[in-house]
């Protein structure tokens, strides 16, 4: 087991990964009380109830249309030219608490069990988790609430893309394998004004 990473250098790893899953830096031109993003560096990353902050733009402006136009759900607050601009979740943490205590939409983390197997004096560990997303976008009557728990899903799912030779992803060569394992329990926010989706991602550490 010599070399082997923690426990707690595992899970910060993983989850600093699935935070910058759906961060995206790009620029684009704000008109003060206007809704549209214009001339974006990019679109490539983002989907329709994403967070985007920066200068001028309110705190819980989602992405509303991306095409044919870039727009979001608050009027910007300032003009600028080439503004600097990045997306991400409004909460993320690894403690558990309450969907509607905290701003949505919210990433969550917790390690949920743990497996020790032996093949003669040669230990393997594998460290299940657990990964929530929620979001609001039930509150919306003309939306389909799913449609930005599902991009956030496909967002997560693309982070833990292999990034080694033999096709695994290995959190950057830290652990022998991480994946999404099983079954994905969703409520999407169509009954309520919350949507939420809970999967698992099983880690082998050599």
């Amino acid at each position: 087991m010599t070399g082997r990473p923690s426990r707690e250098a595992v899970m910060t790893a993983l989850f600093n990964q699935l935070v910058n899953s759906i961060v995206t830096n790009f620029t684009a031109n704000t008109q003060a009380g206007q809704q549209t993003l214009s001339s974006p560096s990019t679109t490539s990353g983002l989907f329709v109830g994403l967070p985007v902050f920066g200068a001028g733009i309110p705190r819980g402006s989602v992405i509303e249309t991306i095409t044919p136009t870039l727009t979001i759900s608050e009027p910007a607050t300032a003009t600028a030219t080439g503004g600097s601009l990045t997306t991400g979740f409004l909460t993320t943490t690894r403690r558990g608490k309450f969907t509607t205590d905290v701003p949505q939409p919210a990433l969550w983390l917790r390690g949920i069990a743990e497996e020790l197997e032996y093949q003669g004096l040669m230990q393997a560990q594998t460290i299940k988790a657990e990964f929530i997303v929620s979001t609001d976008a039930g509150q919306d009557p003309d939306a389909v609430p799913e449609t930005a728990l599902n991009n956030f899903l496909d967002a997560i799912q693309a982070s833990l893309k292999p990034d080694s030779p033999t096709g695994q992803f290995t959190l950057g060569g830290l652990v022998a394998w991480c994946r999404m394992v099983g079954k994905i329990d969703k409520a999407p926010g169509d009954l309520g004004p919350i949507g939420i989706a809970i999967g698992g991602i099983e880690i082998i550490v050599p």
